[in-house]
């Protein structure tokens, strides 16, 4: 019989165009250091790597729980030093607190940042 984990992860899906990069990360359980550690470097990478490219991103959180301490610091460094590098930033969840983060998210970065219930509508205004 198999057991009740507390799986975390985070994946990553980066897609590229002549014009655009789309990078959706989908975040699951209580995400860690260790998973910033990994997923950030690799951002990093494809945003030097398509450089002068539109950027957008897509997080989808619907699965989400939370953040150890030392991720939520990893979290607010991933976002100073992307303040700048998406043109649009679509947060898919289903909890009032990602849609107020959403909001703040607007005040700090260049692009635009908007909140959705269901990844199809996030998916179509990225599109835009």
């Amino acid at each position: 019989m198999f057991k009740k984990t507390n799986e975390h992860t985070i994946s990553i899906d980066i897609r590229t165009t002549e014009k655009k990069i789309f990078i959706e990360v989908n975040m699951v359980g209580q995400v860690s250091n260790l998973d910033y550690k990994i997923f950030a470097p690799m951002i990093d990478v494809a945003l030097s790597l398509t450089k002068g490219l539109e950027a957008d991103l897509l997080v989808d959180m619907r699965k989400f729980t939370g953040w150890d301490f030392a991720a939520t610091l990893d979290d607010i460094q991933f976002k100073i030093n992307h303040k700048n590098s998406f043109d649009k930033i679509a947060i898919v969840g289903d909890k009032k607190s990602e849609e107020i983060s959403t909001s703040i998210v607007n005040h700090f970065s260049k692009g635009k940042s908007k909140f959705f219930k269901k990844r199809g509508k996030a998916i179509d205004w990225l599109l835009k």
